[in-house]
């Protein structure tokens, strides 16, 4: 699915959070209650691509971990091929302390989506919405301390200038956020890359809800962070991982 359409889900969901505020349901605000306006967007603006919901992450469930498959909260797949060309993770911020993994984690879970087969390509999308307070305190403007100073935490991985792709650069972040990419690393077995782009394509506040999208994509000729085998490395990670 294309940005411009991306667009249109970002100012949808805008509208639609704001009316239900105005219908007195606020408090039934959350993550999950954004699946409801995004199905239905995309239902209609998906064309004859098949919708998919909570639908299973074709590279990070290689590893053979039992338990729960790690999923993608909305995927489009082309009906010829049933080829992944759109993925979409969910994020709705509240009042509590942000939970920055879950964040990085996002963001490097849709990167890591790579093309099966040549002239595959595949739109990757992170939608962060809620009330406009929250996500100023808790989210745009969250901080993280380096070497006695404090620092935004999305500095270098996610800006709020509309349609300026920026490069994310893991040797050019600090230490701390390195350290939240390595931890993704470490859990999901899946190598970082040592580069990758995002871009805001919506943004949207008013005095009640804010809603952003941004897009995700892999450098051009993707790299991944080489690891020096070492005491300190658990074995997984150490052992080559295909992404």
């Amino acid at each position: 699915m294309k940005p411009e359409k991306i667009r249109g889900l970002g100012e949808a969901l805008h509208h639609w959070l704001s009316f239900q505020i105005l219908c007195g349901r606020e408090a039934l605000l959350g993550e999950s209650y954004l699946n409801q306006p995004t199905g239905e967007y995309l239902l209609n603006a998906a064309g004859t691509s098949h919708l998919k919901t909570e639908h299973s992450h074709p590279i990070l469930n290689r590893q053979g971990k039992r338990g729960r498959p790690r999923q993608i909260d909305f995927c489009l797949l082309s009906r010829d091929s049933e080829q992944l060309t759109t993925a979409i993770e969910l994020k709705w911020i509240t009042q509590s302390p942000l939970d920055k993994q879950r964040i990085i984690d996002d963001l490097l879970r849709l990167e890591c989506l790579l093309p099966e087969r040549k002239g595959q390509h595949i739109y990757r999308y992170l939608i962060v919405a809620g009330r406009t307070a929250d996500l100023r305190e808790k989210f745009l403007n969250a901080s993280m301390n380096s070497q006695m100073r404090r620092f935004r935490f999305m500095q270098g991985i996610l800006e709020t200038v509309q349609d300026k792709a920026i490069r994310v650069s893991y040797d050019d972040l600090q230490a701390e956020q390195r350290s939240l990419f390595d931890k993704f690393e470490e859990t999901y077995g899946s190598r970082i890359p040592k580069r990758f782009l995002t871009e805001l394509l919506y943004g949207q506040e008013s005095k009640d809800i804010g809603v952003y999208c941004w897009r995700i994509r892999c450098a051009e000729n993707r790299h991944v962070v080489e690891r020096e085998p070492s005491a300190e490395v658990s074995e997984h990670r150490r052992r080559p991982v295909k992404v």
